[in-house]
């Protein structure tokens, strides 16, 4: 897999220079680097990661492409690496003039160290073997490819590289023998336990306590009180890097914002499950809690509560009251209870209290006074006196039933299997952000073991947004428009809308395109515009009427 990353450098800046080379060594890349007169270098490919016997030789090559307009002469050296800090970062550990011990991995290296010509717009492939000695220690070694436009020297007492430009390729060897693969999430924790919105950031530092280096693969899945998903944030499953090097630690800083629901106020459970090791797949587990409580609408909303259960108590008692008063109950005072100041005999029950006895009473009232009436009219005027006559029933039950539908409503979106979220990897070269289509493509095309797709340079590029309030719909959209040829060039979400209709926008020139998208897409509405670009990709608002295969 061939992977090129592109970092700008000053020529007069060198402790800049080596700060991006060790932000290369676990985020990926290879590189190009652009001097200040524009000069553009790059590398493939950026991480070799191979198993080897001692005393066996390994050989291949490394591609140097030059796409400027004129020759570049450049050096290549071979240095060993180590990780510093938790962030991903090594340290550069050249081999010393007066020669090393032969234990290292770049000591193991042959490579061209004379200058090396690229002519403009070209690019030429550097052959070089390691050959691992028979009493190397077995375990993970480690070195990079470094090529820079000058010679590569090294301080005298300084395990520094110096050069005016630098571009790096990645050297991961396992050596066969005693190999220990040991790792365990040593902290998974949140930044913040009690939020007022769904946004959190998550902290995980993964520990490698063996000999070889472990890229641990996995996710992490957050839930919400009643258990469904609310958010997934892959790890390390569509990356060569992330890396953790022997007897160190390295932190995974993620954020998760979710969909805003009132129904997914409470706590949230984060559980992070990864998986690692060549030689046997292993698996390490943690878990943590955060809460999601905006304090300002649970006050609004206590305050509802209150009051309604006020209102609904008092209802209870008059209808109590009207229920004793049928049955024959004397009541003082406007209390249910017997006055202490009055004789207790003053109570006369005449029958048993019955808990129907006043909507009984209520609707024999209605029943009389509906016999005398012949019409419509009349039926609609006694039907109003009796409604206003009992208008504090009719009242409760009218606040009873939004109760219960607003329960209904609630319990209803709590249990939704999915919203949409979007990820934010925090601790790469640059803040990487991925929607929850976007996932949920990543997933399906896994799942499915889909490869590359065939693009068709004739059609039109196409952007996918999903309106549809259905996660996932999005993403199966773009999968069906892929296997027809169409490179999609966006695939996003919004939430803040929900349509039932897909809706085509397209440049009225793309009529005969916009028609064929409309035949894939179960005949979706087609709407023209007169834009001035005939180049601008055309628009996809998914709904709901999308039939997902």
């Amino acid at each position: 897999m061939i992977m090129i990353l592109t970092s700008r450098i000053k020529l007069n800046r060198i402790l800049y220079i080596f700060f991006w080379i060790t932000a290369l060594i676990f985020f990926g890349s290879i590189g190009q680097v652009w001097a200040q007169n524009s000069m553009t270098l790059s590398i493939s490919p950026s991480l070799y990661d191979i198993s080897i016997e001692p005393g066996q030789e390994w050989r291949s090559t490394l591609r140097i492409i030059n796409v400027n307009n004129y020759d570049i002469t450049v050096y290549v050296e071979v240095t060993n690496f180590r990780p510093q800090g938790e962030g991903g970062d090594g340290r550069f550990s050249p081999i010393p003039a007066e020669g090393g011990d032969g234990v290292s991995l770049a000591e193991w290296f042959q490579i061209e160290k004379t200058p090396i010509v690229i002519p403009r717009e070209k690019s030429m492939e550097v052959p070089f073997s390691v050959t691992v000695p028979f009493g190397a220690s077995p375990g993970g070694h480690f070195a990079a490819i470094l090529v820079g436009t000058k010679p590569l020297v090294a301080e005298p007492g300084q395990a520094r590289v110096q050069t005016s430009q630098m571009i790096t390729s990645l050297f991961f060897a396992r050596v066969a023998g005693d190999i220990h693969e040991l790792g365990s999430i040593r902290e998974f924790t949140t930044e913040g336990t009690y939020l007022s919105s769904p946004e959190v950031t998550f902290d995980m530092r993964f520990e490698n306590k063996g000999n070889v280096h472990l890229q641990p693969q996995g996710d992490i899945r957050i839930k919400n009180m009643w258990g469904q998903e609310r958010g997934i944030i892959p790890i390390n499953q569509a990356s060569q890097f992330g890396n953790v090097l022997p007897e160190s630690i390295r932190k995974f800083t993620f954020n998760w914002k979710g969909e805003w629901s009132i129904s997914d106020i409470g706590r949230y459970t984060a559980e992070a499950t990864l998986a690692y090791g060549a030689e046997e797949r292993q698996f390490a587990s943690a878990k943590t809690i955060f809460w999601v409580i905006p304090f300002k609408l649970i006050l609004g909303i206590v305050i509802v509560i209150a009051i309604f259960t006020a209102i609904v108590t008092w209802l209870v008692r008059l209808y109590v009251r009207h229920m004793l008063k049928l049955a024959g109950i004397n009541i003082y005072d406007k209390k249910l209870l017997p006055n202490p100041n009055v004789d207790p005999t003053a109570l006369r029950i005449t029958k048993k209290p019955k808990l129907s006895a006043p909507v009984e009473a209520g609707l024999f009232e209605f029943k009389e006074k509906m016999q005398g009436s012949v019409s419509w009219f009349d039926f609609a005027k006694v039907l109003a006196n009796f409604v206003l006559l009992y208008r504090l029933f009719f009242f409760g039950l009218l606040l009873v039933g939004l109760f219960f539908a607003v329960l209904i409503w609630y319990f209803t979106n709590a249990n939704t299997d999915q919203r949409s979220y979007e990820i934010t990897y925090l601790n790469t070269d640059a803040s990487v952000k991925l929607s929850s289509e976007e996932i949920i493509y990543q997933q399906k095309t896994r799942e499915r073991q889909l490869g590359n797709f065939v693009i068709d340079k004739n059609l039109p590029l196409i952007k996918v947004i999903n309106r549809s309030g259905v996660p996932g719909l999005g993403a199966e959209i773009k999968l069906r428009l892929q296997s027809s040829g169409y490179e999609i060039v966006e695939l996003s979400t919004d939430s803040s809308v929900s349509e039932n209709r897909t809706v085509i926008i397209y440049n009225s020139a793309l009529d005969k395109q916009a028609l064929r998208l409309s035949s894939l897409l179960d005949k979706a509405l087609l709407s023209a515009t007169d834009s001035d670009s005939k180049t601008d990709p055309i628009i996809i608002f998914v709904g709901s009427d999308i039939e997902e295969n």
